[in-house]
Formats: structure tokens, C-alpha cells, sequence
């Protein structure tokens, strides 16, 4: 089951790509959901498998 994680507080202007690297171990995280915020911002989740952690990121469109 996958634990909700809470978007940081800050907007993103990055490229969006499907890998990033983990905060935690280093490693490529993947990047596994993309939801609709509201008009202007998604909010995208990327999972890492080796340390089992996640980070959600604001991004606007």
C-alpha cells in the first residue's frame, strides 16, 4: 500500500522526467503519479524502490 505524501511547500519549474534522483540513498526514483491540483499545478509523486521512500513535488503546467 502506498503511503500519501504531502507535496513540498514549493513550486517546481523543473523539466518533468519520469526518473530523479532519491534525497534519501542517491538512486533514481521513478516517477509514479501525476494528479491535477487545480488549474494551474499537478502534483507529482516519485517512489524509490530501494530505500522505499517518496516525495511529491508542485509543478505548474
Amino acid at each position: 500500500m502506498l503511503r500519501a505524501v504531502r507535496p513540498t511547500p514549493t513550486c517546481t519549474r523543473f523539466k518533468t522526467s519520469i526518473e530523479m534522483p532519491c534525497m534519501k540513498c542517491g538512486t533514481q526514483m521513478r516517477l509514479t503519479l501525476i494528479e491535477p491540483r487545480d488549474q494551474v499545478y499537478d502534483v507529482l509523486t516519485y517512489q524509490c524502490t530501494p530505500c522505499n521512500s517518496g516525495e511529491s513535488f508542485l509543478n505548474a503546467r
